[in-house]
């Protein structure tokens, strides 16, 4: 390999602790435990400590820029026009990270700002693609979506994932109180497309047929959701349920507290580019029970319980059968278990260099020729 060669990344907005600044992190690690001169810049530098250096876009162009270095660019939502303009002239040979747009139509009379934003990063994806010619995709799905786009040269590079990360100790509090029930767990952003509302109306059976002490525990935040975060408030209202817990934005010791007594993980979310919590789910030996949309499949590498229709009554009794069943969860879980292999820092950073030495050998062989 070329170590002459500095490979850096790009990131519109980045901050503690949310999948994709994880996986900055991962990738920034792996580059230069090889080798690699790598650092991170930032359209928008986080006003809280990162915990990494940021730089800005003025010291990469000033002081980092050249013809020479590879610039990896993470797109999950919309650039602004000054940021695709100051890109599109970087003389950097440029390679697209693509963490997935969730389609803009979940957000209509949710967010406005945000269902603007998604409908005009679809279309932007399609100009990047006139002058950067090479993206990577952490799922097959997602490199679905960019030849979908027009890309020609697509790459899979699936996360890397840490477990370090979640050698936190739990938070007491939480462990307490999560003892000697049943707890079905979510994670994630209160949004449309993750379709809470599927995962009360299957609580409803839950609670009122299956496992009366049940608890449904939704972590997650929901800032700027508000209009949905209402309209969930209102089907809790109507269906007269008890016992369901909207966190909203934990800590990681919180995080790992909720994971270590949770009886199963639900989902029910209708598009996941690829679906971080469902690791997480199987590092902490929490059977899986996942609707089968968008990468969930292929993040959970056909483990788990994975159905195709939302009947909430079967899957309620369903959900009974896991957890009262004890050989049945253990079953589940140590199937489970295989698919981390696949998401080794190891695994993660054989692959980028084997995709960052064919893009480097692409170069060399057009430039000769």
């Amino acid at each position: 390999m070329n170590k002459s060669v500095q490979i850096h990344q790009l990131t519109s907005g980045i901050s503690f602790g949310d999948a994709i600044s994880n996986h900055i992190v991962d990738t920034k690690k792996a580059l230069n435990d090889a080798g690699y001169e790598s650092e991170i810049f930032c359209e928008a530098i986080p006003s809280l400590d990162f915990g990494h250096r940021i730089y800005s876009l003025d010291k990469y162009e000033q002081e980092v820029s050249s013809s020479n270095n590879i610039l990896l660019v993470h797109f999950a939502l919309y650039f602004s026009e000054q940021l695709v303009a100051w890109l599109k002239h970087l003389p950097d040979q440029k390679i697209l990270v693509y963490h997935n747009i969730t389609p803009h139509t979940y957000f209509y009379g949710v967010n406005e700002a945000l269902y603007d934003a998604a409908k005009r990063g679809r279309k932007q994806l399609q100009i990047l693609s006139s002058f950067i010619d090479t993206a990577i995709g952490d799922s097959s799905y997602n490199c679905n979506e960019l030849r979908d786009s027009g890309w020609q040269a697509v790459y899979r590079l699936p996360i890397s994932f840490d477990t370090e990360r979640y050698e936190t100790k739990p938070s007491s509090k939480i462990i307490k109180w999560g003892e000697k029930r049943a707890n079905i767990l979510f994670v994630g952003r209160v949004a449309p497309n993750k379709k809470f509302e599927d995962l009360l109306l299957t609580f409803y059976y839950v609670k009122n047929i299956v496992l009366p002490e049940a608890r449904l525990v939704l972590v997650g935040s929901g800032q700027g959701m508000e209009p949905y975060a209402n309209y969930l408030q209102a089907i809790i209202k109507q269906l007269q349920l008890k016992d369901v817990h909207i966190t909203g934005h934990v800590s990681m010791a919180e995080l790992v507290a909720y994971y270590r007594t949770a009886s199963v993980y639900l989902s029910m979310s209708e598009h996941e580019g690829f679906g971080v919590p469902l690791l997480e789910s199987i590092y902490f030996d929490v059977p899986v029970l996942a609707y089968k949309s968008s990468a969930v499949s292929e993040t959970l590498g056909g483990q788990g319980i994975l159905f195709t229709e939302k009947r909430y009554q079967d899957i309620a009794e369903l959900i009974g059968l896991i957890i009262n069943d004890t050989k049945l969860k253990q079953k589940i879980v140590q199937n489970q278990r295989q698919t981390l292999s696949h998401f080794s820092y190891t695994t993660f950073q054989q692959k980028l260099l084997k995709i960052i030495e064919e893009i480097l050998n692409r170069s060399k062989t057009a430039t000769t020729q």
